[in-house]
């Protein structure tokens, strides 16, 4: 921390990943301020901490004591705050960077991957404060009863690492966790090879590995370093599951590791893909010497991340909200919902996030959705994109069409309100995927469906 000075100034200060940096450095005796384009909850959170917090981005808005600039991924390089940063002389910082000054002189375990880190190092993060102590931890996503980020008291530190700005091979960790490497966030790298590429290079210089041998791009891997500790359910993996059981909101499954006795697993969330994720935990668990029976008996008590395929609703109609924004992520989410709910009905709206995913997986997003029994597809969420000619979410509806699905496109969010509400039926399941403001469309169906939030 001595490296970023004892005044830092964090553009994009709302973001998830950055506000969690935020909270980091103020409870390491830091002042902190910061800005973003709007309001938020997060921005009000940093305020009650005793950061300086602006709206929107302005020249003036950077201390003039300030020791060091943070900026998020998504900030450009024409941003005033970045340029005054710039002819002051101010050290600028990446957020992966800051966090990695961060985490200097403690042991570090990084969850890295395309799918799956956040629920992986939250359930990580609490099989730690259980069984371990007070470990340090910096997560990428909102969890009920765990802070985003803390120091912490233990010499170990659990941190998310992600790769959507290319930036993250400039980490390096005691431990890695690797669940997935898919094609997204392919357009920071310049293809998918050099994404493969980036993987391979950060688990290079990692100390000890765990990994996925379910998942192709992670199971490269072993073709280049076979000192690692694998896990899913493939039959040749160091820790595995069998006997797998749904249901509804949980998954029961048997945990095996060879050498020692299955152990049963009761894990509070549903599908296949959630029981990788325990498994992975588990085995970076092994790594650091924690018993497989008390891990198991902790994870039945384990939180999950909002909006990973979250109920918010269960009555008469079940509401569920989800982040997925990649056709794999959807597909994994529409599996566990059939197999957790095999009898309803399922609605799903989606809203496509990015133009450059949207265009780049067209096709994938449609045989994905097309498993769902309706589906509404709104306009793309842009996030920090320009619109792309052609490229719309009427595109995407007219791929689950092409696939055999049920689809049709309501460009905004109140018009695909009114379209999911006029195609619903008693006892419907609806899933509301998409990693923009669809959920603010969750909330206010589940509002107008149940009465309350």
């Amino acid at each position: 921390m001595r490296s970023l000075g004892r005044r830092v100034h964090l553009v994009g200060l709302g973001g998830e990943g950055m506000s969690a940096l935020g909270m980091l450095l103020l409870e390491g005796g830091a002042q902190v301020s910061g800005s973003d384009l709007t309001r938020g909850a997060r921005l009000d959170r940093l305020a009650d901490l005793g950061a300086e917090v602006h709206v929107g981005h302005a020249r003036e808005h950077v201390p003039d004591d300030v020791d060091a600039l943070v900026y998020s991924s998504v900030v450009p390089e024409a941003n005033p705050e970045v340029q005054a940063a710039r002819a002051r002389c101010i050290p600028l910082w990446p957020r992966l960077a800051a966090l990695g000054e961060l985490m200097d002189h403690r042991r570090s375990i990084g969850v890295v991957g395309t799918h799956g880190k956040t629920t992986a190092v939250t359930w990580l993060t609490y099989l730690m404060r259980m069984l371990v102590g007070p470990v340090g931890h910096y997560l990428g996503g909102e969890v009920p009863g765990l802070p985003p980020a803390s120091l912490g008291e233990h010499p170990l530190f659990v941190a998310e690492i992600d790769e959507s700005d290319g930036r993250f091979t400039a980490l390096s960790v005691d431990l890695a966790l690797l669940t997935a490497v898919d094609a997204d966030h392919v357009e920071a790298y310049g293809g998918w090879s050099a994404l493969q590429a980036a993987f391979a290079a950060f688990i290079a210089k990692s100390g000890q590995v765990v990994l996925c041998m379910d998942d192709p791009g992670a199971a490269t891997i072993l073709s280049t370093r076979r000192d690692v500790v694998t896990y899913g359910l493939h039959r040749q993996a160091h820790v595995r599951a069998e006997g797998i059981e749904h249901h509804a909101q949980q998954t029961t499954f048997r945990v095996v590791v060879r050498g020692r006795r299955p152990r049963e697993v009761v894990l509070p969330a549903p599908g296949v893909h959630n029981v990788r994720n325990a498994l992975g935990v588990m085995a970076m668990g092994l790594l650091l010497d924690l018993p497989l029976r008390d891990m198991a008996r902790a994870l039945a008590r384990a939180p999950r991340p909002s909006r990973r395929l979250e109920v918010l609703r269960d009555n008469g109609h079940l509401l569920v909200d989800d982040y997925a924004h990649h056709p794999r992520e959807i597909d994994a989410g529409l599996e566990a919902l059939r197999a957790g709910w095999p009898d309803r009905r399922i609605l799903a709206v989606f809203q496509p996030h990015r133009y450059t995913r949207t265009a780049r997986l067209m096709q994938e997003f449609g045989a994905a959705l097309a498993a769902a029994d309706h589906v509404v597809v709104t306009e793309v969420y842009a996030a920090c994109e320009t619109p792309q000619p052609g490229v719309s979410g009427a595109g995407v509806a007219d791929a689950v069409r092409s696939q055999g699905g049920r689809a049709e496109f309501r460009p905004t969010l109140e018009g695909a309100r009114e379209a999911l509400l006029t195609a619903l039926q008693p006892g419907d399941l609806i899933v509301c995927f998409g990693a923009g403001d669809i959920w603010q469309l969750s909330h206010k169906t589940s509002q107008e469906l149940f009465g309350g939030g």
